[in-house]
């Protein structure tokens, strides 16, 4: 037993100090070999992201854009008023009724 306890204490010197680092580095390097591997996959999935973002975005755009027209076709369906006031914005004229239309000066 005394000869395993004095194993234990007896310094690895220059060679067990140099064989520790190399170990050191060695997981150092395979872990930033690691990382490395994944930095395309880091920048993609950020890609991704903003994609989705965006998509996001436009879907909420178009839904509101898609609530206003559901209210203009309400409109239209209950009101014989704004179904006239469309007519004339697209420049329809009851029978015999004269469309005047008045251009701004141009200065």
């Amino acid at each position: 037993m005394s000869q395993s306890a004095n194993r234990d204490d007896v310094s690895l010197g220059l060679w067990g100090h140099a064989n520790r680092l190399l170990m050191i580095l060695i997981v150092l390097a395979l872990l930033a070999a690691a990382a490395l591997s994944y930095l395309p996959l880091i920048h993609q999935n950020r890609r991704l992201r903003m994609k989705l973002q965006d998509v996001r975005s436009r879907h909420e755009q178009y839904d509101a854009e898609v609530r206003e027209l559901q209210g203009q076709i309400q409109g239209l369906q209950r009101d014989a008023k704004a179904v006239e006031r469309a007519a004339r914005e697209l420049g329809m004229a009851r029978p015999g009724e004269i469309i005047v239309k008045f251009e701004p000066q141009h200065r």
